[in-house]
């Protein structure tokens, strides 16, 4: 017993001597802390989700225990989040869609503080097979969507619209289909948010959070302990003149207009 004290006191020490002197090690260190945070969160969700499953409002759930969690980050990870455009979500009648740029798993850090309630998220079905997270996502009302089965695909999203209508909630969906880890530009957007918004003639709603350069780099190791996110919520877009023939030109000038705010220098929040 001793020896495994002696052995993790080493650890440890070899751990924060490295932490102090090394940024690669404080990259993985901290993005390290950051997953198991998020393990824990999900893992929280699922236990109080279980009472009620599936049910609209879990959203409070990951937020009230979410940001307190994050939180405990703060001596190696504080990411301060700059909002704008909130208002919009209140201004707009429910049910919404909102469609939004994804760089990377700290999108976490905006999403808990600015999803307004009875939102629920859409994601590719893969991740409902992830331990933990995927249950967790199941659990709080996630859309899982099969890209690999065209058929099942347009199943799920004529369900989605029936149920927007008739429990009226919004609709988060990451329109670049993957994350977008360089930052730069946008992916090209697919398609079935804008056939959702077209055909159950309901507002887009764009947000646009700024790339992380500043304090975070995959490629190059950099995670820095200060940064802040930046985002916008743009002005909801009106669907009800449009048809279904409109959803490329729709999608193309929606993520024009959010490449234009994302390219915008202010951070005058």
């Amino acid at each position: 017993m001793e020896n495994c004290y002696w052995i993790a006191s080493i650890i440890l020490l070899i751990i924060t001597v490295a932490f102090c002197i090394s940024s690669v090690v404080r990259f993985y260190v901290r993005l390290g802390c950051f997953t198991l945070i998020i393990m824990f969160l999900a893992t929280v969700v699922s236990v109080i989700a279980l009472v009620y499953p599936r049910n609209l409002n879990s959203y409070y759930i990951s937020k009230f225990f979410g940001i307190p969690l994050l939180w405990l980050l703060k001596p190696i990870l504080n990411i301060k989040v700059k909002a704008r455009g909130l208002q919009h979500f209140e201004q707009c009648q429910r049910p919404y869609i909102i469609i939004c740029n994804h760089q990377s798993s700290l999108d976490v850090y905006p999403l808990l503080r600015i999803v307004p309630p009875k939102t629920v998220a859409v994601a590719k079905k893969e991740l409902l097979f992830t331990p933990i997270i995927g249950q967790a996502a199941w659990l709080i009302h996630t859309v899982f969507i099969d890209r690999g089965n065209h058929a099942k695909a347009v199943e799920t999203l004529n369900k989605v619209i029936e149920d927007m209508k008739t429990k009226m909630f919004n609709l988060w969906v990451f329109p670049e289909g993957k994350r977008n880890y360089t930052g730069k530009g946008m992916l090209p957007f697919k398609k079935g948010a804008f056939h959702i918004a077209l055909s159950a003639q309901i507002p887009i709603i764009p947000v646009v959070i700024r790339p992380y350069e500043q304090f975070y780099n995959r490629d190059a190791k950099k995670l820095r302990k200060e940064g802040s996110i930046y985002v916008t919520v743009m002005d909801p877009i009106d669907t009800k003149q449009l048809h279904l023939d409109d959803i490329a030109d729709l999608a193309e000038k929606t993520r024009q207009k959010m490449l234009d705010i994302l390219e915008e220098q202010d951070d005058n929040m």
